[in-house]
C-alpha cells in the first residue's frame, strides 16, 4: 500500500514538472527599432539571451511576440546588445525560456526600464578608432549544417532538395564520415545573403539547421 502510495505521487509530480515546456533555440538577434525585446515566445516571458561567441549571458523579460516568420530569433535593443558584447556583424545568440518567479520578474522589469532610461539620456559617445596596419584581418562566415544523418540516402535526398531550390549550387557541399552525413550551406558572407537563403529554406520548410560562424 504504502508502495502505491509513493508510485502515485511520484508520478504526480513527475507530471506537474513536465507541464513545464523548455523553450531554447540559436539564431542571429536583430536591432529593436522601438527599444523593446521581441521574441516567438509570449509577452512577459522571462527568457536567458546567450551570447554564442563569449558565452556571455543575462536574463531578461520578453516585451511583444514575433507574429510571423522571421530569420531573427529575437530582437533587441542596443544596451542589450552591449550588455552581452555581443557582435553586430554575426549577432548569434541562444534564447532559452526561464521559469517564472514573480519577485524576480519584478525586480528585473524595473532594473532594465531603468537602464532604458538613462541609456536614452546619453546623447553622445566616444568611439577610439584602431587603425590597422598591416594586420591580418579575419573574415568570418556563416554555414548552415543539417545533420548529422545516420543514413546517407536520407542526406542525398536532402541534397537533392536543397539543389532545386538554391541557384547556387557551389554553397551546398557534402560532410560525408561512416554512420555520420552532414549537408551544409555556406560561406555566406553577410546577414543578407543569410536572410535571402533563410527566406528560400522556409519555403520549403527546411529551417531546422545548425548555424555556424568561423
Amino acid at each position: 500500500m504504502h508502495k502505491r502510495i509513493l508510485f502515485i505521487f511520484f508520478f504526480f509530480i513527475v507530471s506537474c514538472s513536465n507541464k513545464y515546456q523548455v523553450y531554447e533555440k540559436t539564431g542571429f538577434a536583430g536591432v529593436s527599432k522601438n527599444n523593446k525585446i521581441i521574441s516567438y515566445l509570449q509577452k512577459d516571458s522571462l527568457i536567458k539571451i546567450t551570447n554564442k561567441n563569449n558565452k556571455v549571458s543575462k536574463v531578461y523579460k520578453v516585451d511583444d511576440q514575433l507574429k510571423s516568420t522571421d530569420p531573427r530569433i529575437i530582437y533587441l535593443p542596443e544596451i542589450v546588445y552591449d550588455e552581452i558584447s555581443l557582435n553586430r556583424e554575426f549577432p548569434l545568440v541562444l534564447v532559452q525560456s526561464v521559469r517564472e518567479n514573480k519577485s524576480f520578474i519584478a525586480k528585473k522589469a524595473k532594473t532594465f526600464d531603468e537602464e532604458k532610461k538613462i541609456n536614452k539620456k546619453v546623447k553622445t559617445e566616444t568611439i577610439e578608432v584602431l587603425k590597422i596596419d598591416n594586420q591580418k584581418v579575419i573574415t568570418k562566415k556563416i554555414f548552415l549544417d543539417f545533420g548529422p544523418f545516420y543514413y546517407k540516402t536520407y542526406s542525398e535526398t536532402l541534397f537533392r532538395l536543397l539543389s532545386l531550390n538554391i541557384k547556387n549550387k557551389k554553397l551546398i557541399y557534402k560532410d560525408y564520415a561512416p554512420k555520420n552525413h552532414v549537408i551544409s550551406i555556406g560561406p555566406l558572407k553577410n546577414l543578407t545573403e543569410y536572410d535571402n537563403i533563410y527566406l528560400k529554406l522556409g519555403k520549403i520548410g527546411l529551417i531546422g539547421f545548425n548555424i555556424r560562424v568561423q
